[in-house]
């Protein structure tokens, strides 16, 4: 993935829930796919146990935050540049990340990369962020949507 300089980004935004763990096991899926064909190595995305009791698996995937305010059912970016993450954990309800900036909204779009096969962008409900050294921060995030870039 190479960062884009821009300036606004608009996200067209999908409030399905339904669509949302399908999404997220197309994400895993491509990771598997991605990390076999450069190790060589099939790859487990293992469950792990929870206390909220639903499953998140451990997930490091490089992503793009792009910090936005809502307008019905648009997003628009705030900044220029997205904030430079990688998940830590993920489930169909939501997104564990480190990144490298402060979120300064409460809601992000996550930029996923598909291997090949594109990206998808999911409208993000930043529940959390804590930072733990001068340039490091960690956070936690419900999955609300799904969005949608204009040209």
């Amino acid at each position: 993935m190479t960062p884009s300089t821009h300036d606004i980004m608009k996200f067209e935004i999908t409030f399905d829930v339904d669509e949302i763990p399908r999404i997220v096991e197309r994400i895993k899926e491509c990771h598997g796919l991605a990390f076999s064909a450069f190790s060589g190595c099939p790859i487990s995305l293992t469950k792990s146990l929870e206390r909220r009791g639903e499953s998140r698996v451990k997930f490091d995937e490089p992503i793009y935050l792009y910090p936005v305010e809502l307008n019905g059912n648009q997003a628009i970016s705030v900044t220029q540049q997205p904030i430079v993450g990688i998940t830590r954990d993920i489930s169909p309800h939501g997104v564990g990340f480190a990144f490298d900036e402060a979120i300064e909204t409460d809601y992000v779009i996550a930029e996923f990369d598909l291997y090949g096969a594109g990206q998808v962008a999911l409208l993000l409900d930043v529940r959390w962020q804590r930072q733990t050294d001068k340039y490091a921060f960690i956070g936690g995030a419900l999955i609300i949507g799904r969005g949608k870039q204009h040209a």
